[in-house]
């Protein structure tokens, strides 16, 4: 397998630099909805546009149809509730719990081969753990405002 290019190299930044131009859109075969799309420009943006491949575009065009599926389906459910009553009188559990839980699988294992998971975004837990004690460290911290600014001084 051949090595990623350094993205510090002139020709990686010339790549990235035409890259950024171009509009991603999903491929024609895997076409998506309209009510898709606010999903779709949310998932491209995870990842700069030189980065997109041809079938990571096929997934992220199936990752925001799914999204938007789950987002529908839950809605339903928030108005039907997670339990119904059968023709019978007795209680059971709507069936769109698992139509639920089966998109939310499908939408997380779509994340997962695109790279934009948690671990894939942000490396192995215990870094990002130390990422968050130091940023909780910076934001707890009282910051003299009054001290990042340059005074003129008397002379």
């Amino acid at each position: 397998m051949a090595r990623k290019q350094r993205v510090d190299s002139a020709t990686a930044a010339v790549e990235i630099m035409q890259a950024s131009v171009i509009e991603l859109r999903p491929p024609e075969h895997v076409p998506i909805a309209e009510a898709d799309e606010p999903f779709w420009r949310s998932i491209i943006a995870e990842k700069p546009k030189s980065e997109w491949t041809g079938h990571d575009l096929e997934i992220a065009a199936l990752l925001a149809s799914s999204l938007r599926k789950l987002r529908d389906e839950e809605a339903t459910l928030e108005t039907e509730g997670s339990v119904l009553t059968t023709a019978g009188g007795n209680a059971a559990a709507n069936p769109r719990l698992r139509i639920v839980a089966d998109l939310h699988a499908r939408a997380m294992k779509y994340r997962q081969t695109l790279g934009i998971h948690n671990r894939g975004k942000n490396g192995e837990q215990r870094d990002v753990e130390k990422r968050r004690e130091a940023a909780k460290i910076y934001e707890d911290a009282t910051v003299d405002t009054e001290a990042l600014f340059a005074s003129p001084t008397v002379q």
